[in-house]
This record gives C-alpha cells, sequence and structure tokens, in this order.
C-alpha cells in the first residue's frame, strides 16, 4: 500500500485529483472476500468452511456485511418471482 502510494505521489507530481490507497489491514480484506463471496451467492456453509469458522453465526454476524448492491440484487429476486408468480396465478 504505501509503495503503491509512493508511485502514484511521484507519477501525479503535485496533481490535485491524486487517489491514494486508504490504510487497510489483511483482516479488513478478509471482511470485503467474505462480503463479495456473499453477493455472488456462494452458498455461506461454504463460505463457512472457507474461512474456517467451526460457527455459522460467527461467518453470518461478524464477517458477512449487507451492502446497498446486494440488498438491491435479492429484492430484484424477490421482484422478479412476485411478477411470475402473479403471472401463473
Amino acid at each position: 500500500m504505501r509503495d503503491c502510494n509512493d508511485e502514484i505521489l511521484e507519477k501525479a507530481k503535485g496533481n490535485k485529483g491524486t487517489v491514494l490507497l486508504p490504510r487497510f489491514s489483511c483482516h479488513i480484506l478478509r471482511h470485503t472476500f467474505t462480503t463479495r463471496l456473499c453477493e455472488s451467492g456462494i452458498n455461506m456453509k461454504v463460505v463457512q468452511d472457507v474461512l474456517g469458522h467451526a460457527d455459522i453465526s460467527t461467518t453470518m454476524n461478524i464477517y458477512a456485511d449487507v451492502t446497498k448492491d446486494l440488498k438491491a440484487k435479492e429484492f430484484g429476486i424477490l421482484n422478479d418471482y412476485l411478477k411470475t408468480s402473479k403471472s401463473t396465478a
């Protein structure tokens, strides 16, 4: 992260629109990875196993974050389901 930001600053040479990487840890990457697995629809038992959690509540309550995109996707699925079930009823 530091090396990347140094390289960006060297190339930018005073450009005020320069965007640097924020500080983050490997643990934050683990949380992000878990959230992306959930967003992609991976089964929660698989996510639990990949992370090595003995209890799925750890996976679901601590690691898996709900993003606006995930909510929109899930409610889109519900909306499609309701439209389909309404037209077949």
